[in-house]
């Protein structure tokens, strides 16, 4: 009996008290009946309660069984690989019925030194990934069983170090993904001072942005100048010629793991600056680079291997005329599809080199900003 049932009987009570104690006692004790029929309803219903809610489902309406079915379908998905070391990573190969693809690629080699990126390899659902090295500088391309299919040339950012912050014009390090394709063929070079080239292609024909947690304008592209191939010598993003780009993009998709790994200096900075990234090897059996020696001059000024021709226009967008992630990327084809018709290169043919520019005030309606 509830706070209001008693209510109602005190006030009945009250009420049929002139009329007599026997009219006042028939009156207690008909409610009293009807009360106690309705509490054994409810504790039927609770009981029924009770044991619905022991097999998961509701009583009281479809919609909570719908809801129990979406629940034992997605439990149903098989979870993320959590592997964690070496050992974990080993067993996983050898119980995979791909143990023999495995163990002709890289991955195992890579479980050596980091076994987190080997790791999340395992469980990588595309075709293949890319391993940008600033020891070599060069662009691996594997397969997704870590078999290595073809190098190339790049060219990084002149500074040492791993990116940390917005227009500090580092290449960042470590696993990130490729977040979108983008035909950059009609982009413009936009400089600090606000100027924009009016001449096309600077970014060669193909931008491969990376998405990684420090900035959205970092990418794999082609370029104007096909010299700087080989040296330290853009603002962060990575480069290569227009050939390789206008190939590899077509083995590539959203969402495919890339590696960038630090080289000797990058680490000796990072080193000297309170951070750790990982260098992974390349090849199977081989070793990650170690951290060697920079001197104050090279952490303050930009490193250069390959002087560049006079003329070749080489320049490359800041984070700051980068264009941002909204515009739509290219519709890719099958990678597996295009693999098939697209033989890997190991012979590099330069573009011929882009005439030299000079600087012009940017039509607004032109210029690129982040």
């Amino acid at each position: 009996m509830n706070i209001l049932e008693l209510s109602k009987l005190s006030y009945m009570l009250y009420r049929f008290n002139a009329a007599g104690p026997l009219f006042a006692l028939l009156v207690v004790a008909t409610t009293l009946f009807s009360l106690s029929s309705c509490g054994g309803n409810s504790s039927e219903s609770a009981v029924a309660n009770v044991d619905s809610s022991r097999n998961g489902i509701s009583m009281d309406s479809a919609l909570k069984i719908a809801d129990a079915d979406s629940v034992a379908k997605a439990e149903e998905k098989p979870a993320p690989l959590k592997i964690r070391s070496k050992a974990e990573i080993d067993q996983y190969i050898a119980n995979s019925p791909n143990k023999a693809r495995y163990e002709e690629g890289i991955i195992p080699t890579i479980a050596e030194y980091v076994p987190e990126y080997a790791s999340k390899l395992l469980d990588n659902t595309h075709n293949g990934f890319l391993i940008v090295d600033k020891n070599t500088m060069k662009l691996y391309r594997y397969d997704k069983y870590g078999v290595l299919q073809e190098s190339v040339g790049i060219a990084c950012s002149k500074f040492y170090g791993t990116k940390h912050k917005k227009a500090d014009n580092r290449t960042p390090e470590g696993y990130f993904t490729i977040k979108g394709i983008f035909n950059s063929t009609d982009w413009l070079y936009t400089n600090d001072a606000g100027y924009t080239s009016p001449a096309k292609g600077q970014f060669g024909p193909r931008f491969m942005r990376l998405d990684t947690p420090v900035s959205q304008q970092i990418g794999i592209h082609g370029t104007a100048a096909p010299g700087s191939i080989g040296g330290r010598r853009s603002h962060g993003c990575i480069r290569m010629t227009n050939e390789n780009i206008m190939r590899i993009h077509k083995l590539c998709e959203s969402g495919m793991p890339v590696i960038v790994s630090p080289g000797p200096r990058d680490m000796a900075v990072n080193e000297r600056e309170g951070y750790h990234v990982p260098s992974v090897p390349v090849t199977k059996g081989g070793v990650p680079c170690k951290a060697g020696s920079v001197s104050a001059y090279e952490l303050s000024n930009p490193a250069s291997k390959t002087p560049a021709k006079t003329q070749e226009v080489d320049v490359e967008a800041t984070e700051d005329n980068v264009p941002d992630a909204s515009e739509q990327p290219l519709q890719q084809e099958s990678p597996a599809a295009t693999e098939q018709q697209a033989a890997p290169s190991k012979v590099e043919t330069p573009t011929p080199p882009a005439k030299e520019e000079s600087e012009v005030p940017a039509q607004k309606s032109e210029t690129i900003t982040e």
